[in-house]
């Protein structure tokens, strides 16, 4: 009996192995993001994608990228996206505060 039930197991186990690396194509992208960033504005890990942005009365924008929030004045200059979404660029320049470095909003070409 205890054949029987590792068996299933070894299966999906081969099964994932074989299957993952088609199955990680779709989303490999999106983890690669950093490999299109400049290095001038990340160091290879400063950048993130934003979840959100709200538009400020004042011209600006509240980005948030996960736990960070980062206020990006009316005149900051932004780049082009190389995917449909928005990313920001930031630097803590105190706890809970963050400065814009770069920013990247999708358009067209």
């Amino acid at each position: 009996m205890s054949i029987v039930a590792r068996r299933p197991v070894a299966c999906l186990v081969g099964f994932a192995m074989l299957a993952a690396p088609t199955m990680m194509l779709p989303s490999a992208q999106p983890v690669h993001a950093h490999s299109w960033y400049p290095d001038r504005c990340c160091s290879g890990k400063d950048c993130r994608k934003v979840d959100r942005i709200e538009f400020l009365p004042d011209g600006g924008m509240r980005m948030r990228a996960g736990p960070m929030e980062v206020l990006v004045p009316r005149h900051f200059v932004q780049e082009l996206s190389n995917d449909a979404d928005a990313h920001i660029c930031a630097v803590s320049i105190t706890e809970g505060k963050y400065e814009p470095v770069c920013v990247f909003m999708p358009g067209t070409t």
